[in-house]
């Protein structure tokens, strides 16, 4: 039976109609705007992904695939978590499992892996669709930005690290606003804590300023903004806990598009280390002066004070090689050892300064160490007989006799000693002990002790002596005399052979002084054997007077000295002729005429001296080869090799000592 065709009416057909059009419209707007997304999805240079609760994709754009380099088959084949970077793995699954539970995703940050091996960093935002459990999310591929933001980070830390070394801070003030910003290393500079925008900044920076200081940059600051000229001022600054610095401050004006200072910039620079170097410098160029002036001083009074000490001690020597009564021996003896004594107090002085000014050089030579202190024991057994003191000399069987050193220094330091022992000895006995320490095939250390049964020394007063122009109390200078020289100079000599001068004390019963010195060995000469002081040497070698019928030129301007030079000159060489000049322009006409033997050449005379009149003797070719003997006063460090560089033979010291002058005189008359 066939079904009955339901007929519509004209309206119901009509009503038809109009759903169907409205059915067709809904389905080419929905085709639409699913073609509108797939092409904004597929063209976005975005990354865009579907992704399911199993962390598939689902779907995923082009850019995902371009940026990550897998194809859109091998990213939905496996779960996303397999690209993510693995110090990512944790965060990102956190995130991915509280989407269901919190708001949606933004700004999200992680890491994924690229086909070849390269991280790209993504920024992600991302949505739960509740109704179909879909995630739906975009992502920004922003691994240049945080490369850039690195840099940019890492160019801001090495700024502060540079201005943090160089102590240097930067700042900027902006007019309209007056904010004032600074970097970190400003407020490490001003010592305030970074508080953020504060307000207090400017007011706790004029707050630094001394009030001339602060007039001054108000001014600069006005200038600047008026004039646009840059400024530059260097002041203190009081910081909050009332310590002072130095600073260096520059500021510029910044102006707009039309022209008008809108803003200040500048820099701040902590020079307090510099300041105090540059003050240092000049205290050191001060007392530098102080030295040359001090040297100058001692220099000139050296040759004052030795030109007439030259007559006394000279004459007084002959003088005590003649018959005198009594009476008269014992007032020129005073007269001679006051002379001495002066001559000693003099040369402590000019030791003293030559080794604070760092001009004193030992020199290395042969030193017998039997002979050296047999020498030295010598120079003070009268002393000891007249006080009736044992005066002992030890030396120890395993000290090597021949050493190298500076015997002259050496000496000094042991006369030192042995001279204050006896200064302060009484009874019972003074003992130079010298003793092997340690030693090798080439080095020899020795100690050397002087020890006394005299009036020791105060534990307090142990120190002080080492001082310079120091005695042990107020009184000993006047009791028993001396500069307080003796054992500043000695330690200093020790100092500079790296030793130290030791003292070992007991008031009332002695003292010991002593030191150790490394020397370097030469091969023995003879058997060693212990050596007392009943074993005396006299091997002072005296010149035979074989000089006869010589021409000697002196040059010396002083009448004294010319007359004490005369003397001896004539003692040493038997039927000389003397030729005497006043001046070095007259030594020099007298040379060419009388073709001397040898010159005796003072250094300072009038007219021309002695360093320019041997110039001139030496271009002659008649009195070039003729020796000339330096007699000066100056004995500061490089006289000497002053006087051989000037062309003169060799050098002798004022006072003039018989020995002396007689050892020059056949040394360079008999060549």
């Amino acid at each position: 039976m066939e079904k009955a065709i339901k007929e519509f009416s004209y309206e119901e057909l009509l009503k038809k109609v109009e759903e169907q059009d409205i059915l067709i419209k809904e389905l080419n707007n929905e085709r639409q705007d699913i073609t509108n997304f797939e092409y904004f999805v597929k063209d976005s240079p975005d990354l865009v992904c579907i992704v399911d609760s199993d962390a598939y994709y689902k779907f995923v754009n082009d850019s995902f695939s371009k940026v990550l380099g897998y194809s859109r088959e091998e990213l939905v084949s496996i779960p996303f978590f397999n690209f993510i970077h693995p110090d990512d793995l944790d965060i990102t699954s956190s995130t991915f499992k509280n989407l269901a539970k919190t708001s949606p995703v933004i700004d999200f940050e992680n890491r994924y892996i690229k086909k070849n091996g390269e991280i790209v960093i993504l920024q992600w935002k991302a949505n739960l669709n509740r109704s179909n459990n879909l995630v739906y999310a975009i992502a920004r591929d922003i691994t240049d930005i945080r490369k850039t933001q690195e840099k940019l980070l890492s160019s801001e830390r090495s700024l502060n690290e540079a201005q943090k070394i160089a102590k240097f801070g930067s700042w900027d003030f902006i007019l309209m606003t007056q904010e004032l910003n600074w970097s970190n290393e400003l407020y490490e500079i001003f010592e305030f804590e970074k508080i953020p925008n504060d307000p207090e900044l400017y007011n706790k920076f004029k707050s630094c300023f001394f009030p001339k200081d602060a007039e001054e940059l108000s001014i600069n600051i006005e200038n600047t903004i008026t004039n646009r000229v840059p400024y530059e001022m260097e002041h203190r600054i009081l910081l909050p806990n009332q310590t002072i610095k130095w600073v260096f401050c520059t500021g510029v004006s910044i102006v707009d598009s039309n022209n008008n200072v809108v803003a200040l910039k500048g820099v701040v620079q902590d020079i307090t280390q510099k300041k105090q170097i540059d003050d240092a410098i000049k205290a050191k160029e001060k007392a530098e002066a102080s030295n040359k002036a001090k040297s100058d001083f001692l220099a000139n009074m050296s040759h004052e004070i030795r030109t007439p000490l030259n007559g006394i001690v000279g004459f007084t020597d002959l003088l005590l090689k003649t018959k005198f009564d009594k009476d008269q021996l014992e007032y020129l003896s005073t007269v001679n050892e006051s002379a001495n004594t002066l001559m000693e107090i003099i040369n402590n002085i000019l030791d003293f300064s030559k080794i604070e000014s760092g001009k004193l050089e030992l020199i290395s030579e042969e030193i017998d160490v039997y002979e050296l202190s047999s020498q030295i024991i010598n120079l003070f057994k009268y002393e000891a007989n007249h006080k009736k003191i044992d005066l002992l000399l030890h030396i120890d069987e395993n000290v090597s006799q021949f050493i190298v050193g500076d015997s002259f220094r050496l000496k000094q330091i042991l006369v030192n000693l042995l001279s204050n022992a006896m200064k302060f000895t009484f009874s019972g006995h003074i003992k130079l002990n010298i003793t092997q320490v340690e030693k090798d095939e080439t080095i020899s250390s020795i100690k050397f002790s002087v020890i006394d049964t005299g009036i020791g020394i105060k534990v307090q007063n142990q120190k002080k002596i080492f001082q310079s122009f120091i005695q042990a109390d107020n009184t000993t200078t006047r009791k028993y005399g001396g500069t307080g020289l003796g054992l500043a100079i000695s330690s200093q000599l020790l100092a500079l052979k790296n030793s130290e001068l030791k003292l070992s004390s007991s008031y009332g019963i002695g003292s010991e002084f002593f030191f150790i010195i490394d020397f370097e060995k030469i091969e023995q000469k003879q058997n060693n054997s212990v050596v007392e002081t009943s074993i005396e040497r006299n091997k002072s070698s005296k010149p035979s007077n074989s000089l006869d019928n010589y021409k000697v030129l002196i040059a010396e301007d002083n009448k004294i000295n010319m007359l004490l030079a005369k003397t001896l000159v004539q003692k040493i060489v038997a039927n000389c002729t003397i030729i005497e000049a006043t001046n070095g322009y007259d030594a020099v006409v007298l040379a060419e005429i009388e073709l001397p033997d040898l010159i005796l050449m003072d250094i300072q005379m009038p007219i021309q001296n002695g360093y320019d009149a041997t110039a001139a003797i030496r271009k002659s070719k008649t009195t070039m080869n003729i020796p000339v003997i330096a007699l000066t006063a100056g004995v500061l460090n490089g006289e000497k090799e002053k006087c051989i560089s000037h062309g003169m033979s060799d050098y002798i010291t004022k006072p003039i000592v018989h020995t002396d002058l007689e050892k020059v005189l056949h040394m360079w008359l008999k060549k």
